[in-house]
C-alpha cells in the first residue's frame, strides 16, 4: 500500500507539473482532491510549476525584444542640437515707421553640439547594460525549471531500466530541487 501511495504521489506530481488541475489529478489517480491538495502544499509543487511556466527561453526572448525596441528607438530618434535658448526665442523689433514685429534669429543648428542624438543617454545605457547582464545570466545559469525537466527525463529513462532505482533517484532529484528552491 505504501508503495502505491508513493507511485500515485509521483504520478500526481508529474500530472500537476504538466498543468492538470487538482480535480483532474484526483480523477486520474483515484485519490481525493484534498489528498492531492495536501501533496501539492507539502511538496511545494506550486512553486515548481511556476518555475516551469516562466521558462528561461521565454524570459530571454522578452529581454531581447526589449533590447531591440530600445535600440531601434535610439537609432531612429531625431538629433537635437544644443542651441542656446536666446536663439530659440523671437526678438521684438521696430520697423522704420515704429511698428513692432517679431523676428526669429537666424542660426544653423548643426553649428552647435549634439544634445540628444542616435546614441543612448546615461539612463538608457544603464538599462541596456542591465538587460544585457540579465540575458547573460539567463543564458549561463541553470534554472529551477531546467533542474525539474532534466530530473523528470532522467527518472523516466531510469524507470524503464530499473523501477526500484528510479524510486531512489526520484528522492535524490526531489532533494536537489528542494535545495534549489531555497
Amino acid at each position: 500500500m505504501a508503495n502505491d501511495i508513493g507511485k500515485d504521489k509521483e504520478w500526481a506530481k508529474s500530472l500537476f507539473l504538466d498543468g492538470l488541475t487538482r480535480k483532474e489529478i484526483a480523477q486520474k489517480t483515484g485519490r481525493t482532491e484534498k489528498t492531492i491538495g495536501k501533496w501539492v502544499t507539502d511538496g511545494g509543487w506550486e512553486k515548481m510549476r511556476q518555475s516551469l511556466l516562466v521558462t528561461k527561453d521565454n524570459q530571454i526572448n522578452a529581454l531581447y525584444a526589449q533590447l531591440e525596441t530600445m535600440n531601434e528607438e535610439i537609432k531612429t530618434r531625431p538629433i537635437i542640437h544644443d542651441v542656446p535658448s536666446h536663439l530659440l526665442k523671437p526678438v521684438k523689433l521696430k520697423d522704420a515707421e515704429g511698428n513692432e514685429f517679431l523676428e526669429w534669429p537666424a542660426y544653423n543648428a548643426k553649428d552647435y553640439p549634439v544634445k540628444i542624438g542616435n546614441f543612448p543617454t546615461s539612463k538608457e545605457a544603464d538599462i541596456i547594460s542591465k538587460i544585457t547582464v540579465s540575458i547573460n545570466r539567463l543564458e549561463t545559469e541553470t534554472s529551477l525549471g531546467e533542474y525539474i525537466e532534466v530530473s523528470k527525463q532522467l527518472i523516466q529513462f531510469v524507470r524503464k531500466q530499473d523501477v526500484e532505482f528510479a524510486g531512489m533517484l526520484t528522492k535524490y532529484c526531489d532533494a536537489l530541487i528542494n535545495e534549489q528552491l531555497k
